[in-house]
């Protein structure tokens, strides 16, 4: 029971780390979600600020200037569709690693019942044993 006890033990502990892993990988792609809207947010602050501009000789150039940054903003909330699509792949991920972490520790736990239990029962049933022997040996005296 005891080998059975490790076992369990060190399946919880290799499906702690898977989930650890898992759980790294989602943080990375959050702080890349994060920071492409955040370099979006600075294309737009960007692209109106370049809007504004009224001086007769940057009109020529404007048209470009926002073109330019429409096309990266579009680039930009592509990418961060396709790693908001990889972080929902990636929480299902973490999800299943915790419900298999759970599942280890229940039958880590299941296994310590039962050999609790396996254990008080030896000790009962020796317990048992010792009042039947006493009883005998009160009701036989010696001959």
């Amino acid at each position: 029971m005891k080998e059975r006890e490790k076992t369990y033990a060190l399946l919880a502990r290799l499906h702690t780390q898977e989930m650890e892993t898992q759980a790294s990988t989602l943080a990375a792609l959050q702080g890349e979600a994060d920071r492409l809207v955040s370099e979006r947010n600075r294309l737009d602050q960007s692209r109106k600020e370049g809007a504004s501009v009224t001086m007769v000789e940057a009109m020529p150039y404007r048209g470009r200037f926002l073109n330019i940054v429409r096309k990266e903003n579009q680039r930009l909330s592509r990418l961060i569709d396709d790693v908001e699509r990889r972080i929902e792949t990636q929480r299902d991920k973490v999800m299943e690693a915790y419900r298999e972490v759970r599942s280890s520790e229940k039958l880590r736990e299941d296994v310590k019942d039962n050999i609790r239990r396996a254990i008080r029962q030896s000790a009962q049933t020796e317990a048992d044993e010792l009042i039947l022997l006493r009883r005998i040996t009160d009701n036989n005296p010696a001959r």
